[in-house]
């Protein structure tokens, strides 16, 4: 959050902004990630095709492009370095950039720099690294995009469509068991390397998944 340094009025600190969620992660802040100020464990990745709240242009809309932010807390979008009881914030010092421009009263340097210069998951991993292989695999056999379609369609009876979006599920469960168990890597890195999950995404539409022994049930709701 921008504290303005002129008569202009002053951020309140009241944590709003931050509770709207936490910032999407920019060039200007690799030093901040290389340093450990933040950790990967601490990034989401929101994939193309997912369907995001703009800020600047305060409406929910798909992603044209890969997006980094800093995770939510407790299963909602408030920044998970601020403090529900204080409204401070864990990393105020060394903020990401997209913070250091956010000032309610005036979102223009916020909305200069929003879609500019973000990072990616290729940006964090080192050229050839092995998960950067299988995170393609993950993205093409698990689309938003495609899980989205295949959701309206099995919503409205289509069996074949339903049964491709079981496997597709599966798929992305066992990606987030196996990875982290041959690897050695904590489970908290998953949302990094492969986005959020698709059942996540699916609760987004109103479909309840259900484990069911090695497959997965939908209930499609209202």
């Amino acid at each position: 959050m921008q504290i303005p340094t002129t008569n202009e009025p002053q951020c309140r600190r009241c944590g709003q902004c931050c509770r709207n969620g936490g910032p999407a992660l920019h060039a200007q802040d690799l030093p901040l990630i290389q340093d450990g100020t933040i950790p990967l464990a601490d990034i989401v990745t929101l994939r193309v095709g997912e369907w995001v709240f703009d800020q600047p242009a305060q409406q929910v809309q798909p992603l044209a492009h890969e997006m980094l932010k800093i995770k939510g807390r407790n299963g909602a979008w408030t920044c998970l370095y601020l403090s529900p009881e204080s409204n401070l914030c864990a990393v105020y010092a060394t903020r990401p950039a997209e913070c250091a421009a956010l000032f309610c009263k005036d979102t223009a340097p916020l909305q200069a720099m929003y879609g500019k210069d973000r990072l990616t998951r290729a940006d964090l991993l080192p050229e050839g690294h092995p998960l950067l292989e299988l995170m393609a695999e993950h993205d093409r056999r698990c689309a938003p995009v495609r899980m989205e379609a295949l959701a309206k369609a099995a919503r409205e009876g289509d069996r074949e469509a339903g049964e491709e979006l079981k496997e597709m599920v599966v798929y992305d469960m066992e990606m987030r068991r196996l990875v982290p168990q041959k690897s050695g890597m904590p489970a908290e890195l998953n949302d990094f390397l492969f986005g959020r999950p698709l059942r996540v995404l699916l609760g987004a539409m109103n479909v309840k998944v259900y484990d069911t022994g090695d497959t997965v049930r939908f209930n499609f709701q209202a």
